[in-house]
């Protein structure tokens, strides 16, 4: 459905916009009735008269940030728990939310429930909460036990928003020592290697093999960067538009799930999103089958989440589902077994999340073996590229001063 911008005005005179997604505006302006509002103006992404320019611009600098929609959660979680209703609650945070982006979508969120929505069907319209998000609302306000969800939900949240955090700053320290090396070895070869060739002439005397193939390499990436540059350029573009299309993306996660060394990590990376958000959805009430509908979603690595779709259709007929995860042979062996546990005990949710934490942790550990490991290599590599060339460019002049002597 086309994504509608709005500003309205409210009975006070007080100008509200937001986003709406609807199949046609004539909704988008009943809705806006339904809510006491009067519509000014409606318009789409793809509608770009001047008067939207602004708009859209708006619309693009007030994201919802993940932060944002975990302390959202929290402090919701706190205030239903300490025995206010929920629109009250809403209203609180609608005066003390700073971001401009999360205070629009709780005033969007308001007027749902004022129009007779369900705080789930409510989120349900913003991209800022996921599937999964929306379930466990859903799951909290069936069983009567809302504020309990929230903060569950607001905990696997922080702590999924906290392991994708640390594995990114990982390569942080990696890509730029890469960085570095290159662009040293790069001016090595642009800036110092020519002084010394027009050197090298002068001397008139024949030159090493080494030093021969550093001047070589140096003249030709000098006299023809702009050639590895188009192919970079068009290696890059080629991979973007890989990336765009979903065989693409599932061709690359297929790789990255057999390739060595990384191989073993994406899996229990994949495994722990997995296990962390169907234990989540477990432990708030959500049946199996449903739970399961949502949880491929979590699962970063595209070729394991449709590998694990048909999961679902099988578990619905009655299979177990730690037999189905084992057909499947892309998840670690220590976490199929625990599943097998958590089936036979009954203590499936809890099971999960206690493999989601052992999962994690090894992930954890085998990234800092990762990071050990890929270091040294990129220190000893830059050092035996640097030292070669200052080895092809002192020979020379040290067989020069032995022929003197």
């Amino acid at each position: 459905m086309p994504l509608y911008h709005y500003r309205a005005s409210d009975p006070s005179g007080n100008i509200v916009q937001g986003t709406l997604e609807a199949r046609e505006e004539r909704q988008v302006v009943l809705h806006l009735q339904q809510g006491g509002l009067i519509p000014l103006r409606i318009g789409t992404e793809e509608a770009k008269p001047g008067g939207w320019q602004l708009s859209l611009k708006w619309a693009r600098v007030r994201r919802v940030s993940p932060g944002e929609v975990v302390h959202f959660t929290n402090e919701l979680a706190a205030l239903l728990k300490a025995g206010l209703p929920l629109e009250r609650s809403l209203q609180a945070l609608l005066e003390v939310t700073g971001g401009k982006g999360m205070k629009a979508v709780i005033s969007q969120v308001l007027r749902d429930l004022q129009a007779g929505k369900s705080l789930s069907e409510a989120l349900s319209r913003h991209r800022a909460f996921s599937p999964l998000y929306v379930s466990l609302v859903q799951a909290g306000e069936t069983g009567g036990f809302l504020e309990v969800a929230l903060a569950r939900l607001g905990e696997y949240l922080k702590t999924v928003s906290e392991f994708r955090s640390y594995l990114t700053t990982a390569l942080i320290y990696p890509m730029i020592l890469a960085c570095v090396g290159s662009l040293s070895v790069v001016f090595m070869l642009v800036y110092v290697v020519p002084r010394f060739e027009s050197f090298f002439k002068e001397m008139g005397q024949t030159l090493f093999w080494s030093t021969s193939l550093l001047l070589s390499f140096s003249n030709a990436f000098r006299a023809y960067w702009w050639v590895g540059g188009m192919l970079a350029g068009v290696a890059a573009l080629i991979l973007i538009r890989l990336l765009r299309t979903p065989k693409g993306q599932m061709t690359v996660d297929r790789a990255k799930l057999r390739a060595p060394l990384v191989g073993d990590l994406t899996k229990r990376i994949s495994a722990a999103f997995f296990a962390k958000t169907l234990g989540t959805l477990l432990n708030n009430g959500v049946p199996l089958v449903a739970a399961l509908r949502v949880v491929t979603t979590s699962v970063p690595n595209r070729y394991m989440a449709k590998a694990l779709e048909g999961v679902q259709s099988e578990v619905e007929k009655g299979q177990p589902l730690s037999a189905m995860l084992k057909k499947v042979g892309l998840l670690p062996e220590l976490f199929l077994q625990m599943v097998a546990i958590g089936e036979e005990t009954g203590h499936l949710g809890e099971m999960l999340l206690a493999a989601a934490d052992s999962l994690e942790g090894d992930a954890r550990s085998a990234v800092r073996r990762l990071m050990a490991l890929m270091e040294p290599v990129l220190i000893l590599t830059m050092s035996l590229v640097v030292a070669f060339i200052i080895v092809s460019l002192l020979m020379p002049i040290l067989n020069l001063y032995e022929i003197s002597f």
